[in-house]
């Protein structure tokens, strides 16, 4: 909504101010305003807590009125006026009733403080407010609320700039602070780093908890919204004082976080906390704990430490239980109700008996009982010390003998001896049970790694007959490996447990109580400072990796690896060794991990990768996208979207059985690594992989225990009522059946826009994917309805709001467009072509079809301007992106269409455009010749790379680059052999020029482009950039042999791809100056002999030899395409019989045919091909054999035929092409030319 708008003071006497243009929003929490529609960022934010009230005033003008200032805004009528008054009054009546402050210091607040931002000439005041960052002109502004714009941090990344200097990157735009002090850099990044991982956390578990409105308060120190826990203490506790009660161990407090790892929280334990709450638990934990002692949520560390070990490790302030008088008893009823499954009837029951103890004795002391007795000598006081004993474990174990490398299952029974054995400090081995020194021992600290071993639960005890099923290996220090064999899973998991923690810190032994694959000791590096290598514990469950850092008081991160969007190995050198490492790239962050030894990184990356893989058959188990959707349904849905909306028949048309399991195989066995490609998969193949997948996945997108809810939905007469049932159900799946379930309804929403082309409607859709989506074997009837309204109502259901939908109206159309263009010739789009530079008087507009290549595209430009033919330059068509920074040179056989609908995905589309431009002769040629070889390119380059993985920092640095089979390699010099590290160049996109901002050395440099990653490279001189340029183009585009340089063919003039206005007018009078001039156009067409690239040539008129100036290059192919005689007039005879269209019809193809007039034939006597239908299903072109007599009687005929629905003016002009061709033909035989195969 527009409005003017006026930013005046309070204190403010004048009143003669400028208004000025300005685009406001108000989202319900915050108003603001912005420079235009289009930008991202506003320019001012005052947000709904810091309006006191909106009141009308004169002129169409309203005033917002805060603490210390005064808004004015003018709206365009008193209607709209009146709109936003009354909807900013009733928001703000509302807040003053129900709403909190939500501004200024306070819990909400995480940091806020003075930095120095690039590019604005003052400091300004930054707040981190939960998952936003706001930026403010001074404190003042903060503590009012009125800020200068707000930041999301969900998708952003940090990184560390030079001195006090770091990097907030968005999606739209790039934040440089720089810091007071080197510290105050370290605590702004970490706090920003906390914002952005907060995005990323699960609140599921967190959410059901709170439900309790005792648990959104810290059990200690009272901070708001909690999201650790100590599960065994039963209080839900904030993450500064969850630090403090890792420092306790785990014997005393397990400490667990509410999003990180939403796995280990049953349903058991979190209706437990749901059940008892912090409230009640304090009652027991704090029940004499005085009002004076009590830890405020701004408490030091040291504070918090002294108070939490009093209050849980020493129990200072509990209350004792009436019904347990020592230790023994109570743990005598723990163990029984563990043994019987009643822990949590117990539990409650225990904590029941305490309670109604204390409210009697509160009672009585409120009836006059002074002087009571200290409760703690009432019975034992230690009945609720935890019992602090050592990890032991022992028991027999068969092991091998030691090697130097890791295998898990490739030994024998026979290579195994089995051993008594004990584990504390070190883990000792004994002959037999009843040996008193042992023959080996191992200490623990000596232990890098520990690895599991399991049977695959789809596998038997067949393969398993002469090894062990469960093993586990021991990696040392010494680079020895110790391989151990049990007999049970339970052994196993007992053994692995103790182990592993005696081996680690106290923050991996909750982790080790469930099954693990890995954990050990690894060197990484994030992003966050990736300069300084650190060492930490790791633990692998399943699909996630847990980082345990080994000072207790930090709290452990996790990584899905279900969700990396990469998984690769590089090399880096460290003292001049060189080391693997494994990058792992998340959703705004990235890590690297280097191992400890040399073998125990092969270990790592071998179970990372395997656990990486998605081998579950569930949504949640499946590689995720940065969507946090499957990838499988990402990269079918993304290939169906761009290939297949036009497609006759989609999802209903099958493919082949055979390739639907071969392509199903490669997604599950790694869907990240599978690329859809439409020359090498099919349409039919893809939809059924999409529709199977849903069907095969063990519980259905719609969960199966919710499928009587959705027939009771489905059952609701009221479409209303129906809809927001389905609402209601949708809000209670998870998040990643959730977010699934509405790209799919999205895309399919998609399919049925597109009816008209693919002939698919929403009801034909419901039918094909209910017995997927809801896995029944027939076709239900409520289980189609509940798809078909899903589809029909996508924008109300998953609450779509109005940009969204502009943007899917937007794609639709222009997808359906170009599906139009390749049915019919009539519906080519319309874009805007420059010549040499983006002004108005050097614009061109054109129909381009689907088919159109860069090449046509180039020869049109040119012809329309009538551009001179030089010497020294060809010309090329380059696709220009960010306002002009970058162009990029498309290949002479690149499909112009393509590029161009790739613009909608960028964030400013209209920053993109196509030039046509000269390019040196000598590099236009070189271009089109790709004779092959092993190495095409090889040389230094300066290098820069975003994001940073190989090249770390911010400046340029010399390296070796080489092109070879499609790839780009970099390597440590000219003589290395192996890569440090490649890229294929089929997916990457070369553009000339790098980005102002990033102040490249030269200023010939070129850009280097793909989805995730960015090289900038810049060479010494013009010549060496063009050299590197065509080399690209040529490895992408590997067409063996000299160019083949076209001319314009016929079909160029009978496809009416010259400009928006037809060449040869179809319908029109005799007073029609275009149809008189028609003859004059198609000589002038006919005599213009426009090449490939457009290249420069010295040429005869009507002759087809050209005389090229320089003789160095190989000698370019010709191969004349067409003939405009019979082409053309067969086009314009097929328009003037043609009584229902305006435009010129297209003429298929022909293969070669010899066509020779000789000097007495006439356009009447020439011999017509006739369509004839081949078993396969073309239409071929065949030329007739019969006799001149036939011939000229047919074609007589024929043109008697045309005479009858001619007009005079287009009988004319048919005369007028007939005599001019004749001529042409006769000029040909006088010069001795032979007859060209056409």
């Amino acid at each position: 909504m527009n409005c003017f708008c006026l930013v005046s003071s309070l204190s403010s006497s004048s009143r003669n101010y400028v208004f000025q243009k300005r685009f406001v929003k108000f989202d319900g929490k915050n108003l603001m305003y912005f420079g235009s529609e289009k930008d991202v960022y506003p320019k001012g934010v005052i947000p709904l807590a810091a309006i006191q009230m909106a009141r009308p005033a004169k002129d169409n003008k309203f005033e917002i009125m805060t603490i210390q200032r005064i808004f004015v805004f003018r709206a365009d009528s008193e209607v709209l006026r009146q709109r936003w008054v009354s909807t900013l009054q009733e928001h703000v009546r509302d807040q003053l009733v129900f709403g909190q402050r939500r501004f200024g210091p306070g819990p909400h607040c995480q940091k806020h403080g003075a930095l120095e931002l690039k590019g604005t000439k003052s400091k300004v005041y930054t707040a981190i407010l939960t998952d936003q960052i706001w930026l403010y002109k001074s404190e003042q502004c903060f503590r009012n609320g009125i800020g200068i714009t707000v930041i999301e941090a969900r998708g952003a990344t940090i990184r560390d700039g030079k001195n006090r200097s770091f990097d907030l990157i968005t999606r739209f735009k790039t934040f440089s602070f720089s810091a007071e002090s080197d510290r105050d850099k370290r605590d702004w990044m970490e706090a920003l780093q906390e914002a952005i991982a907060e995005t990323l956390s699960d609140y599921e578990v967190a959410e059901k908890i709170w439900s309790n409105r005792s648990n959104k308060m810290c059990a200690d120190c009272k901070a708001r919204n909690p999201d650790w826990a100590s599960i065994n203490l039963c209080v839900v506790i904030c993450k500064n004082c969850a630090g403090q009660h890792r420092g306790l161990g785990t014997m005393v407090s397990k400490v667990q976080s509410l999003k990180l790892d939403t796995s280990v929280w049953s349903n058991e334990i979190v209706q437990l906390f749901i059940m008892l709450g912090n409230d009640r638990a304090n009652e027991f934990w704090a029940g004499h704990l005085p009002v004076s002692e009590e830890l405020d949520c701004d408490a030091s560390p040291e504070q918090r430490r002294e108070f939490i070990t009093q209050k849980y490790r020493e129990g200072r302030f509990r209350l004792t239980h009436p019904s347990f008088s020592c230790q023994e008893e109570l743990l005598k009823v723990l163990c029984a109700a563990v043994s019987e499954q009643t822990l949590l009837r117990t539990v409650t029951q225990i904590f029941s008996e305490a309670e109604s103890a204390n409210c009697s004795s509160q009672s009585a002391g409120s009836q006059g009982h002074a002087g009571h007795m200290d409760p703690l000598s009432l019975s034992d006081p230690s009945v609720y010390d935890e019992i602090m004993q050592p990890v032991l474990h022992s028991g027999f174990l068969y092991k091998s003998s030691s090697v130097n490398r890791g295998t898990l299952t490739r030994k024998t029974r026979e290579d195994f001896q089995k051993f008594w054995c004990s584990v504390d400090q070190s883990l000792l081995l004994h002959e037999s049970d009843r040996s008193t020194e042992p023959c080996m021992q191992i200490s623990v600290k000596d232990v890098v790694c520990l690895g599991v071993s399991r049977p695959d639960s789809s596998s038997t005890n067949n393969g398993f007959i002469d090894r062990f099923r469960y093993t586990f290996e021991l990696y040392l220090t010494s680079e020895k490996v110790h391989l151990f064999g049990v007999e049970t899973a339970d052994t196993l998991h007992s053994w692995t447990r103790a182990i592993g923690q005696a081996a680690t810190p106290l923050s991996c032994h909750c982790l080790l109580t469930r099954e693990f694959e890995r954990v050990g000791l690894l060197r990484y590096r994030a992003m966050l400072n990736p300069q300084q290598w650190k060492e930490a514990y790791f633990v692998l469950q399943k699909s996630n990796l847990f980082i345990c850092p080994q000072n207790d008081g930090a709290a452990e991160d996790i990584i899905n690896l279900n969700r990396l969007q990469e998984l690769s190995v590089t090399s880096e050198s460290e003292n001049h060794e060189k080391k693997d490492v494994l990058v792992l790239v998340e959703k705004g962050r990235t890590l690297h991990l280097q191992g400890v030894g040399r073998t125990d990184f092969s270990l790592w990356y071998s179970d990372i990768q395997r656990a990486a893989g998605g081998k579950g058959n569930t949504l949640r188990e499946q590689q995720m996208s940065r969507n946090d959707i499957p990838i499988i349904v990402d990269s079918c849905i993304a290939f169906i979207t761009q290939y297949g909306l036009g497609h006759e028949g989609i999802y209903r048309k099958n493919g082949a059985k055979s390739r639907i399991r071969l392509l199903m195989e490669e997604f599950r066995k790694d869907a990240r690594n599978v690329k859809l490609r439409i020359g090498d998969h099919f349409i039919e193949d893809v939809t059924d992989v999409l529709k199977r997948f849903f069907r095969e996945i063990d519980d259905p997108i719609f969960m199966a225990e919710l499928h009587p809810l959705w027939k009771e939905a489905a059952k609701i007469p009221d479409k209303r009522g129906r809809l927001d049932r389905y609402k209601n159900i949708i809000g209670s799946l998870p998040r990643v059946n959730r977010t699934t379930l509405a790209v799919l309804i999205s895309h399919l929403y998609r399919v049925q826009k597109c009816a008209d082309l693919n002939q698919m409607c929403t009801k034909n859709l419901s039918l094909l994917f209910a017995p997927s989506l809801f896995q029944t074997d027939g076709k239900g009837e409520h289980e189609v309805k509940i798809v078909e309204d899903l589809i029909d109502n996508y924008l109300y259901v998953f609450e779509i709001d109005e940009e969204h939908q502009t943007q899917i109206e937007l794609e639709v159309s222009l997808i359906t467009s170009w599906k139009d263009t390749q049915l019919s010739q009539a519906g080519d789009i319309i874009i805007e072509v420059y010549l040499e530079m983006k002004i108005p008087d050097c614009c061109i507009t054109l129909k381009v079809s689907p088919t159109m290549c860069a090449e046509e595209l180039t020869n049109q430009v040119l012809y329309m301007r009538n551009v001179p033919d030089g010497d020294k330059d060809a010309w090329m068509t380059f696709e220009a992106i960010e306002d002009g920074q970058l162009e990029r040179p498309l290949h002479p056989k690149e499909k112009v269409l393509e590029q161009a609908l790739m613009w909608c995905r960028m964030a400013d589309p209209s920053s993109a455009y196509l030039v046509v431009k000269k390019v040196p002769k000598g590099e236009g040629i070189n271009i089109l010749t790709s004779y092959k070889s092993e190495v095409m390119k090889i040389g230094l380059l300066r290098c820069r790379e975003e994001p940073p993985k190989l090249l770390q920092g911010t400046r340029f640095q010399e390296r070796t680059f080489q092109i070879r089979d499609h790839k780009l390699l970099l390597l440590k010099d000219k003589k290395s052999i192996k890569p440090e590290k490649e890229w294929s160049l089929k997916s990457m996109k070369i553009y000339i020029g790098i980005r102002r901002k990033l102040k490249a050395p030269s200023r010939w440099g070129f850009t280097v482009m793909s989805d995730k990653h960015q090289l900038f490279l810049c060479c010494s001189s013009e010549a060496e950039m063009w050299d590197w340029v065509t080399s690209f183009l040529k490895a992408q585009n590997d067409d063996p042999g000299p160019p083949v340089l076209r001319r314009h063919c016929s079909s160029d003039i009978s496809k009416q791809k010259f400009g928006t206005m037809p060449l040869v007018p179809i319908r029109g009078d005799e007073r029609n100056s275009s149809m008189l001039s028609a003859n004059q156009t198609l000589r002038k067409l006919h005599d213009r002999r426009s090449h490939s690239l457009y290249f420069p040539m010295k040429m005869q008129h009507d002759s087809f030899e050209e005389r090229w100036e320089p003789s160095d290059l190989p000698e370019p192919l010709y191969e004349e395409v067409g003939d405009f005689g019979l082409q053309v007039l067969k086009s314009l005879e097929t328009s003037f019989r043609s009584s229902r269209t305006t435009e010129t019809l297209e003429v298929p193809d022909q293969p070669p045919l010899r066509l020779a007039l000789s000097e007495k034939e006439h356009l009447d006597h020439m011999m017509v091909p006739e369509e004839v239908e081949n078993p396969s299903g073309s239409v071929e072109m065949q030329e007739h054999k019969s006799k001149t007599e036939e011939c000229e009687g047919d074609a007589g005929k024929r043109w008697q035929e045309l005479q009858g629905v001619c007009t005079t003016s287009q009988e004319l002009l048919l005369q007028e092409l007939s005599s001019a061709f004749t001529k042409k033909d006769q000029e040909e035989e006088d010069q001795e030319e032979r007859p060209y195969d056409v």
